[in-house]
């Protein structure tokens, strides 16, 4: 379209040029023609004003084609700009509403993350408490006494097989069982009138009535001599449930050989105590700040404890040191089950003999065992 205007602007330029130069020429020829009468004069002044006057109108028209067609020039540019204008605009409404839309995918996208996020960290958040719930019915489910998940050397009573019934071959110096009756070289008939001629036997037996206040009669022979001797079984139920699993947890296995000293037997791989760098025979003087005497400081001290860490002060040869150990969380006990004493022997053979020192006349107390379940 513009091409069109400049070719039609063109021919009114040439047009107008050539329409001066012919009102140019006839001037020119007009004022050069000889002298005639006075009307051949007359005529032709007349003819040149009839060309004058052609030229006249013709320049007069190339101007008027001029300015329409710079009006037109002008209305098609004009058109150009709005029609360009409204492609603009077009265009940034479409990017506008892109953006737009882009904008509100992302805040969709992100809602939708949350809302994800939100129902995870619910779901989690559920699962971790049916875990601590499981966990405390273990824990609770652990600390409930049930007479087929411990063994006479819970209760610090070993017994060995013989021909015919069980044995004592030894027996803890503390602890309910002192109270018992019985001591080492007993052997056992029977208990409640069953004869028994294994560990499982008498334990079960021993405790089939635990709950009620009634002895469990015992026969057994001492010397070759038969007697009865009436055993109370809730002093052994009251001395399991008082244990504290807590120090198992630990990793710890300790030897109460020595009541005055707490000393480290074993130390239970991957547990916290492997952890924190204590060692087999280190002996342990302070935890938490507290001052240990005796296992029972040390039991008294854990069941107190609280936070993640806390300090433990050990004495390894003759050396005090000081380590860093963490707290296991009081719901974690059947993650690593650890035992605070060594393994039980096995019911068929006597434990290992104890050292004596010479000529002293004493004999030196066993450490107590851990609880084992019975095999299955």
């Amino acid at each position: 379209m513009k091409t069109d205007v400049r070719k039609r602007f063109g021919r009114l330029v040439l047009a107008s040029i050539a329409a001066f130069l012919a009102t140019a020429l006839v001037g020119g020829a007009w004022g050069q023609a000889p002298p005639t009468s006075s009307g051949s004069a007359e005529a032709a002044r007349e003819k040149a004003k009839e060309k004058i006057q052609s030229a006249q109108e013709t320049k007069q028209g190339a101007r008027e084609e001029i300015r329409d067609a710079r009006e037109g020039a002008r209305d098609t540019a004009r058109e150009d700009r709005r029609d360009t204008r409204n492609t603009r605009e077009a265009a940034g409404d479409k990017i506008r509403d892109a953006r737009e839309g882009v904008r509100d995918t992302a805040r969709e996208d992100r809602q939708t993350t949350r809302d994800a996020r939100e129902g995870t960290r619910d779901t989690v958040r559920d699962d971790r408490q049916v875990v601590r719930e499981a966990r405390r019915d273990g824990i609770a489910a652990r600390r409930e006494f049930i007479a087929q998940r411990i063994r006479s050397g819970d209760f610090g009573l070993f017994l060995r097989r013989m021909a015919g019934g069980l044995q004592v071959s030894d027996i803890a110096n503390r602890g309910a069982i002192m109270q018992s009756g019985l001591k080492e070289g007993d052997e056992i008939v029977s208990v409640n009138g069953k004869p028994v001629t294994s560990e499982r036997e008498f334990v079960d037996t021993l405790f089939v009535d635990h709950e009620s206040n009634k002895a469990a009669q015992v026969v057994i022979k001492r010397n070759g001599q038969q007697q009865t001797i009436a055993i109370q079984t809730r002093p052994f139920v009251d001395e399991h449930l008082a244990s504290d699993n807590r120090l198992h947890d630990f990793g710890l296995m300790l030897d109460e050989s020595d009541p005055s000293h707490v000393k480290v037997q074993a130390v239970v791989p991957r547990s916290p105590a492997f952890y924190a760098g204590v060692r087999s025979g280190d002996q342990i003087t302070g935890f938490n700040g507290q001052r240990i005497n005796a296992v029972k400081d040390l039991v008294q001290t854990i069941a107190s404890l609280t936070g993640n860490t806390t300090s433990v002060e050990i004495k390894r040869n003759n050396q005090p040191r000081q380590l860093d150990i963490d707290v296991p969380d009081e719901h974690q006990g059947d993650q690593t089950r650890t035992a605070l004493k060594p393994a039980l022997p096995s019911p068929i053979a006597a434990p290992p003999a104890q050292p004596t020192q010479p000529n002293s006349g004493t004999r030196t107390p066993p450490t107590t065992q851990p609880r084992l379940n019975p095999p299955r």
